[in-house]
């Protein structure tokens, strides 16, 4: 028997013994043989790899000298240990950038990370994108000038991170409301990766109160906002019937118009969240400052299926938190849910604060670190293999 002759496995069978390592092992990989690495840079194989990859955590950390840290967390992590609080370990994966202002969004292991100047004329907005576990960086591919000012009111303006299923493309969309007269009317405009410049749509006439448009969430392909159309309410008096979703469709970039779950008619204490967590729309807000409740849309853009999730008492959370009266109860951020669906990731609109809260027992851990972590803005995010150019 010559125990020299070369074994050649099928095509099919590599793919799948491949396919489930992680971004690391499958970068080494790449360098084995010329095959492998056309099989691992196939796109196709990009978009199957990463569906089975584990959700981690991507935020920014406030360094010294104008620096910040990017990192990124796998949400396993956060789950160790059994005391009260949890130590953040040491990241995965983590970058130094001068110039990031926040997480934009993040998409099939792309980060977007936004950097702002200001003049007197104008507002610069540059758009850098990531991939953490590949450690690749684009440079600035995209850029926006935006008025600063409407008026003497400040320019009300938000960015989300998307992704086009039926084009294959990555989208940034710029939400604003401008003035034209005296009325407020919305203006969206769409830069599709590849393209050079911004497009305007159209989009849903609806007339929004200048101060309150929350930062978009994407899921299923669509990016949807929580905002508040309606003026005769004082901002002490709010209510969720003060309140609707818009919702873009990157594909066909059509918007619709949904109503909120029509929950209760008592005051709202700050303002709803949306957001999007295992593949579910989710909108929450604070109740009587006794309690944080959570409705999920189980199917998407069906307004009819919104279902009270959760209701949280506060004094279930723990105390240590650090407040202030004027935050007190603090505003709460989900930012995803752990591997196995029973703990909530929440981050607090105070620097470095995050917490997971057990919802099947009631119990509530604190997040700790030694980093001035800016979990406030944190995006979930998915190993990958995607490019960054």
């Amino acid at each position: 028997m010559n125990i020299n002759r070369l074994i050649i496995l099928p095509d099919e069978l590599i793919d799948k013994v491949v396919t489930p390592l992680d971004v690391k092992t499958l970068m080494l990989m790449k360098c084995v043989c010329k095959s492998w690495k056309t099989l691992i840079s196939d796109p196709d194989f990009v978009k199957r790899h990463h569906k089975k990859q584990s959700t981690h955590l991507a935020f920014l950390t406030n360094n010294y000298k104008d620096l910040r840290e990017c990192k990124v967390v796998p949400i396993s992590s956060l789950m160790e240990g059994t005391s009260n609080s949890i130590t953040l370990a040491v990241p995965s994966n983590q970058f130094y950038y001068k110039d990031a202002g926040r997480i934009v969004g993040s998409c099939n292991g792309l980060v977007c990370i936004q950097d702002c100047s200001f003049t007197a004329e104008y507002s610069e907005h540059a758009f850098s994108f990531w991939n953490f576990a590949t450690r690749t960086k684009s440079e600035a591919l995209v850029s926006f000038r935006s008025n600063p000012t409407l008026n003497k009111n400040i320019n009300v303006c938000n960015f989300t991170f998307g992704y086009d299923n039926s084009t294959d493309t990555y989208k940034l969309v710029f939400f604003s409301l401008e003035r034209d007269d005296d009325l407020m009317k919305t203006v969206i405009r769409v830069f599709t990766l590849g393209d050079n410049d911004w497009r305007d749509i159209d989009c849903l006439q609806v007339a929004l109160v200048c101060q309150n448009v929350k930062n978009g969430v994407y899921l299923k392909s669509s990016i949807s906002w929580c905002v508040r159309y309606r003026y005769n309410c004082h901002l002490k008096n709010l209510t969720v019937e003060q309140f609707v979703m818009i919702s873009l469709d990157l594909g066909t970039e059509t918007c619709t118009k949904l109503l909120l779950p029509r929950c209760c008619d008592e005051e709202l204490h700050g303002f709803p969240t949306l957001s999007g967590l295992m593949d579910c729309l989710y909108f929450s807000y604070d109740f009587k400052k006794t309690h944080y409740v959570i409705w999920q849309m189980k199917e998407f853009g069906v307004q009819e299926s919104w279902t009270k999730f959760l209701k949280i008492s506060y004094t279930n959370l723990q105390q240590d938190f650090k407040t202030h009266e004027t935050y007190y109860p603090p505003r709460l951020i989900p930012l995803c849910f752990s591997n196995n669906g029973d703990t909530l990731i929440f981050a607090i609109n105070l620097p470095d604060q995050a917490f997971l809260y057990n919802w099947r027992d009631n119990t509530a851990k604190r997040i700790k670190s030694n980093g001035k972590n800016l979990w406030f803005s944190a995006k979930g995010y998915v190993e990958s293999l995607v490019s960054t150019s």
